[in-house]
């Protein structure tokens, strides 16, 4: 019998997301995010980190998100197998169906008004997110004004939704590339780094985002988008 434990490995595995060997697993829920848009030069420079990282002696260690499902999350809905009261919302029971919960929150959302927290949204890479969930790239707004519009967005949301988690202050911003599958070694982590960091150093580093899509999600995999959060239906479009 194997001694190894769930402890064992990082985050992305031990939370159930992951097999070891890197196959999704189911894990559902909805959240609010955006796209990053496969025509932005951003787009295609982090195509050549995603190449990096598959032909990498390191490969190993992580499992690669498809590209199409690059995005920054703007504020994390619920996930069925994560039910208690700091991670459901207030007014809703904790045993409710997930199709019951989307379906509030798509009632709740199909009023909201971004009025002055529209898109475009201004963003900036900042680095490379620590390594203990997966490979992630730290965003942040590239203005204070931004930052705050993005911020007030956060919390209007958390409002109408009756959903603020722990971290919804310091929740960090960023696309994520890949999810660990080992925990690193120093020398691992070191050398990781050194890779993502070299292909980050020569590629454009400002970018921008559009409206807040509703997604449901099966898995870390594929983001379904139900609809834009907070736009005319015309411009839905």
């Amino acid at each position: 019998m194997s001694s190894s434990s769930s402890s064992d490995y990082p985050p992305g595995v031990s939370g159930g997301k992951f097999s070891p060997d890197g196959k999704p697993l189911p894990f559902a829920g909805n959240t609010l995010l955006m796209h990053l848009s496969p025509t932005s030069a951003t787009y295609t420079y982090l195509l050549q980190l995603h190449e990096a990282l598959r032909t990498s002696s390191m490969s190993h260690l992580y499992t690669l998100l498809p590209p199409p499902s690059w995005h920054m999350t703007i504020f994390e809905g619920v996930c069925d197998q994560v039910r208690d009261a700091e991670h459901w919302p207030r007014d809703l029971a904790q045993n409710a169906p997930l199709d019951e919960v989307t379906e509030d929150f798509s009632r709740r959302l199909s009023d909201f008004s971004l009025e002055d927290d529209g898109p475009p949204y201004l963003m900036m890479i900042n680095g490379l997110d620590p390594l203990e969930v997966g490979i992630g790239i730290h965003l942040e707004a590239r203005t204070q004004d931004e930052e705050r519009r993005l911020r007030r967005l956060r919390d209007l949301l958390a409002e109408r939704l009756k959903l603020k988690m722990p971290n919804h202050d310091n929740y960090g911003l960023h696309i994520s590339i890949a999810y660990l599958l080992r925990r690193l070694t120093e020398e691992q982590e070191r050398e990781l780094k050194g890779l993502v960091t070299r292909v980050l150093a020569w590629g454009p580093k400002e970018f921008e985002l559009g409206a807040p899509e509703f997604c449901t999600f099966a898995d870390m995999c594929k983001f379904d988008r139900k609809f834009y959060v907070g736009l005319e239906e015309e411009k839905k479009l």
